[in-house]
């Protein structure tokens, strides 16, 4: 057995912050100190007026190196402000999962001055601090190698402009394009995108940095970021190349009319299918042969709840074009609603050209559409409420634009999320937390949702940054806390993969009958997830594991309340954790017999946790996640919506009332919902208590 593996009692030191009068003018911190210093773990506890300042940084040290501290408490602010500082001004004596903050700022001092349980839930809070430092467990680095290369899939504007601006760079670049030929589809139809591409695609072709494959498509991605291996079938030939950064741009196409109508298909055309028509008479010289032109804006049932952005002024576009070829056309523009947006200006003036050229526009409402029938389109007339039948030569039908049939088989691929219509969207980087590796995936262009040429060329811009940024790193560093996987517990049962957001997790064949599953520590974020469906525990994720998370409820339900309910709050970091902190400093108050205990995310709440709870005496338990749509890791809040009503289901069936137990939806900035939500629920467990 080597030292590593012979565990040893930690040596925790506790610092508790004065804070300029701020906490110490209504806790009694040398109490604090006093009751800190009887902890079993601690063997130094001492006052610091401002721990965060550079003195009070190197005393901390100084106390680390004299006393032999392997683990440090910090009894201050709120972590979300000065963890960061302190683990990077204690590194490297101490590892960076060593450190620690309590929050008796925000959580006591501010929000619960004058309260007599203030003193009691500080120290409380500290309890529970040293109990998980007591049985943490190291969080060690890891690195990826960044390759210089990236891959390009599709080849429209946006596609093609990055490709140029990452080998400009000194990048190579492998330019996919599914059809024989670069340029993809056009979603403006101006002459002045047909240009560019025309241009930029001869200098793709001639570049030295560029190899472009035609015919070709993805079928397998692996790896993680900064060294992707996909693999592209071309023809018979399959080829594996290694990428540090993938970017998606292949585009949208308009929806077809189908089969399935019963219009007169020589003279009811798509946007799309006129365009042809347009380009077809303008090529020879020839006058348009056509007297009535009836042009129908968000013809599709579709476009009524998302507006695909550039058809408007496409079709604004043709009126014009179609007056111009035949200035005795009549052309009727039928519209719900005009789009005339756009990035650097509006095209309000292309439409007030238009009404000058003498196109007609004529609003119908929502609830009445355009009827075609077999010589009219009838519509009825908002201002006079009657009837109006125009007739035509040709209708137009604005169709949405929709995307690409591989569409489906990207976002499977690249782990990719899509939106109710089907579009791509890029991993929200903004909002995951900026602790974990960038995945070096960009979608761009039209690919996310229809756009038109400026729009393009801005995002391409703004995407060949990113990338280059991306790759220009030497190497790719995660030191904050990845799922570990032991190897001798795990049953190969294929519960984690299925529930991790970045498919950083995957079974491999092993000797024997079951497979084993693997993190990929560059592609995890963190989350927990995989933690709780594990069936054996085999997973663990340092600061959040099944010794901490328990450790630290028991701590929190055996020190003195004096009376009233006890209530163990868990809350994630990223939404009702900040609440609190921001019910703190709002100086709103909420009943101080809550212990809330820090989670990193929603998906890492845990049913086992909670009966443990209850099990050390809990009388109610407080979750406060995400609200939908706004999870830092995904989908970690829906996960545990299910699991905590399928708990409560469990609870009333063996006769705990279930509303000892619930789930909040908490914004990080909404202290008062918080601090009301946290006192309604109190109030709720006192009256069961007291019955």
């Amino acid at each position: 057995m080597t030292d590593e593996m012979i565990k040893t009692v930690p040596r925790v030191g506790v610092f508790i912050c004065d804070c300029g009068g701020k906490i110490s003018g209504t806790l009694d911190t040398e109490a604090l100190r006093q009751d800190a210093g009887a902890i079993p773990e601690v063997v130094y506890a001492a006052r610091e007026s401002y721990p965060c300042s550079k003195d009070g940084q190197a005393r901390i040290r100084q106390a680390i190196a004299e006393q032999k501290l392997d683990r440090v408490l910090i009894a201050g602010c709120s972590p979300r402000l000065v963890e960061k500082l302190f683990r990077q001004a204690v590194q490297p004596a101490l590892e960076p999962g060593y450190l620690n903050v309590a929050d008796v700022r925000e959580q006591v001092a501010y929000v619960h001055a004058g309260d007599k349980l203030a003193l009691l839930k500080a120290a409380g809070l500290i309890e529970m601090g040293v109990a998980r430092l007591a049985t943490t467990s190291p969080t060690p680095s890891h690195h990826g190698r960044v390759v210089k290369a990236a891959l390009v899939i599709g080849s429209g504007l946006s596609a093609l402009t990055v490709a140029l601006a990452l080998a400009d760079s000194g990048m190579r670049v492998t330019l996919l394009e599914k059809s024989g030929a670069l340029g993809g589809s056009i979603p403006d139809f101006q002459e002045r995108t047909r240009q560019l591409l025309a241009e930029k695609s001869t200098l793709v072709l001639k570049h030295p940095m560029i190899d472009a494959l035609f015919n070709a498509q993805v079928t397998e991605v692996s790896g993680h970021p900064g060294e992707y291996e996909v693999k592209i079938q071309q023809g018979d030939q399959s080829i594996t190349y290694v990428v540090g950064s993938i970017v998606v741009d292949n585009g949208a196409q308009p929806k077809s009319l189908g089969v399935s109508r019963w219009f007169d298909r020589t003279r009811v055309k798509t946007q799309a299918e006129f365009e042809k028509e347009l380009e077809q008479a303008i090529a020879p010289g020839k006058m348009l042969g056509l007297e009535n032109i009836v042009m129908i804006f968000c013809a599709e049932e579709s476009q009524r709840q998302r507006c695909s952005r550039v058809c408007c002024n496409i079709g604004i576009r043709q009126a014009m074009r179609v007056r111009q070829l035949n200035p005795n056309a009549n052309v009727t523009v039928l519209f719900r609603d005009l789009y005339l947006g756009g990035i650097g200006g509006s095209y309000e003036g292309e439409f007030m050209e238009a009404r000058k050229q003498g196109v007609t526009f004529f609003r119908y409402r929502h609830d009445r559409p355009p009827v075609i029938g077999d010589q009219s389109v009838d519509v009825l007339d908002t201002l006079t409420g009657e009837p109006v039948r125009i007739p035509f030569d040709r209708v137009v039908l604005t169709m949405p634009l929709i995307p690409h049939d591989d569409s489906p088989a990207l976002a499977s691929l690249l782990g990719l999320p899509q939106d109710e219509a089907g579009f791509l969207a890029e991993p929200r980087v903004r909002l995951r937390p900026g602790r974990y590796a960038d995945p070096g995936i960009y979608v761009l262009g039209s690919a996310q949702q229809p756009a038109d040429t400026a729009e393009a060329l801005f995002q391409a811009y703004l995407t060949s940054s990113r990338a280059a940024r991306f790759l220009s790193q030497d190497k790719l560093t995660v030191d904050t806390p990845v799922a570990a996987i032991e190897a001798v517990l795990c049953t190969g049962c294929g519960n984690c993969p299925q529930v991790c957001p970045t498919q950083a997790i995957r079974l491999e064949k092993r000797d024997g009958v079951l497979s084993l599953s693997e993190v990929d520590e560059m592609r995890c974020i963190g989350c927990g997830n995989c933690v709780v469906v594990c069936p054996v525990k085999a997973i663990t994720l340092p600061g959040w594991d099944n010794h901490e998370i328990p450790a630290q409820i028991a701590a929190a339900l055996q020190t003195r309340q004096n009376g009233g309910p006890k209530i163990i709050a868990l809350a994630c970091e990223w939404s009702a954790y900040g609440a609190a902190d921001m019910a703190g400093s709002r100086r709103i108050p909420y009943p101080a017999n809550v212990r809330i205990l820090r989670m990193n995310c929603s998906a890492r709440f845990d049913p086992y946790h909670i009966l443990w709870a209850f099990i050390s005496g809990a009388d109610g338990v407080f979750l406060g996640a995400c609200p939908p749509g706004e999870c830092h890791y995904g989908t970690g809040n829906l996960y545990a919506q299910e699991r905590i009503e399928k708990l409560r289901t469990e609870l009333k069936a063996h006769g705990v009332d279930p509303r000892r137990l619930r789930l909040e939806f908490l914004t990080v900035d909404d202290g008062k919902k918080f601090a009301e939500k946290m006192t309604d629920f109190v109030e709720e467990i006192s009256s069961q208590v007291h019955k």
